[in-house]
């Protein structure tokens, strides 16, 4: 090719192919390792071997070391090294791909230093439930609403500390109408009182009532069931 032509603009895409080709012999899927243009989907190949997953961790390119972060196919002991990457990115894609994780894995980032890998734990729904339980009483609101949103089925002990938090944030997360997935709970009977009154005060203004009015079922439910309107 003539060192002064133009690159094609599908280049990326035919790159993209040709990296997930799984007829593509070792040698080469090794020098698509080299190329920095595309955002290093060759490590998400599912037939990688341990050393070339070495070798993308060595080379420590940031594309490459997220798309190997996203492979499912990704043996446990590599998962484990990634989950200490200086890389918040790469931390948080072992999350998000985290159906076959190790626990230990799990255990190591539930202390993420940053709150937006807690968070992705705290909506996941491969996170063990005692590890979930443990970001009810972390530091961070943003990560304690994430869960409080996400995760419907809490055990009532978590769901409790949950809607009694002292953030605004997370109460009204713990007891709102939109939460991420169904069946949407219903907190108990006896916390009743006070999310209602501070979530669900139809007499406020009127910018109070259409702020609030996103939060909190019980309004309109009775016994469990929808009223209505």
């Amino acid at each position: 090719m003539d060192a002064n032509a133009l690159t094609p603009v599908h280049l990326d895409m035919v790159m993209d192919g040709l990296a997930m080709n799984p007829a593509l012999p070792p040698s080469m899927i090794r020098r698509l390792f080299a190329w920095r243009r595309g955002r290093g989907k060759v490590a998400r190949r599912p037939d990688l071997t341990e050393a070339m997953v070495a070798e993308i961790i060595a080379i420590d390119d940031h594309w490459l070391v997220h798309s190997l972060a996203l492979n499912d196919r990704l043996p446990d002991r590599f998962r484990i090294r990634l989950a200490a990457h200086r890389d918040s990115a790469v931390r948080s894609a072992l999350v998000i791909h985290a159906a076959n994780a190790p626990r230990e894995m799990m255990e190591q980032l539930i202390d993420d230093p940053e709150s937006q890998v807690r968070e992705h734990l705290a909506q996941g729904h491969h996170t063990p439930s005692a590890l979930r339980v443990r970001l009810a009483v972390g530091s961070d609101p943003r990560v304690r609403a994430a869960l409080a949103k996400d995760w419907t089925q809490v055990p009532e002990a978590a769901r409790r500390i949950l809607l009694a938090d002292p953030e605004a944030e997370v109460r009204a997360a713990a007891c709102s109408t939109y939460f991420a997935h169904r069946p949407h709970p219903i907190p108990p009977s006896d916390l009743l009182p006070a999310p209602l009154s501070e979530f669900c005060d139809w007499g406020g203004s009127g910018d109070s009532r259409r702020s609030r009015r996103r939060h909190f079922p019980t309004a309109r439910w009775r016994s469990g069931q929808r009223r209505t309107r």
